[in-house]
């Protein structure tokens, strides 16, 4: 299992509890989740057993509806909310030059983490990205450099450069929306990210 899947479901589980994977997979391919995660329906209730299994999530019942077959819900352990943050952390304070992946993760989840955190977090990113990109700079001289490297590989520099600039943009502006009291993050009264509904 990917850390994007690992991530993608104790974050969801997390956010909905109790929850059954029915209503995950539905949930999840609603953003699109197969798309920029590269997690397809079958991966989340791989994931479900696994980590049960790992003890991050415990099993919190069954239940079922009309003449559907039973599904088992889960819960969060605490073994898993300590994960999930863990894993979120990782997530917040490292940059990926060339995955957008754990980004968009840390996106959909960043509600479990303090906002004094999350505003610090992106701070640090805007500055690491400024390192990765003149980096990139250097891995672009390389190229012109060497007598054996195709110089079209020079591009894979420039996206990766174009990219990281887009993101430390989103850094900037997501920051002043949490600044300016947008979202609910740990520790904070108000509105609390969806819970699952049964159905």
């Amino acid at each position: 299992m990917s850390t994007t899947t690992r991530l993608v479901v104790l974050g969801a589980v997390n956010q909905f509890q109790p929850v059954h994977g029915y209503f995950l997979r539905r949930e999840l391919m609603t953003w699109h989740i197969d798309e920029w995660a590269n997690i397809q329906p079958g991966s989340i209730y791989n994931a479900l057993r696994s980590l049960k299994n790992d003890g991050y999530l415990a099993e919190n019942g069954t239940e079922s509806a009309g003449n559907r077959p039973e599904r088992t819900t889960y819960r969060m352990t605490e073994a898993g909310e300590v994960e999930l943050l863990r894993m979120l952390r990782d997530t917040l304070w490292t940059v990926e030059v060339f995955d957008t992946k754990p980004v968009m993760v840390l996106t959909s989840f960043m509600y479990a983490l303090q906002r004094e955190e999350v505003l610090a977090g992106l701070a640090h990113r805007v500055t690491e990205i400024d390192a990765r990109i003149a980096s990139n700079t250097y891995h672009i001289g390389d190229v012109a450099a060497s007598t054996s490297t195709p110089a079209y590989v020079r591009e894979i520099f420039e996206l990766a450069t174009s990219r990281l600039r887009g993101e430390q943009q989103w850094a900037r502006d997501v920051s002043e929306r949490i600044s300016a009291g947008d979202y609910v993050f740990a520790g904070e009264d108000g509105d609390r990210p969806a819970r699952a509904t049964t159905d």
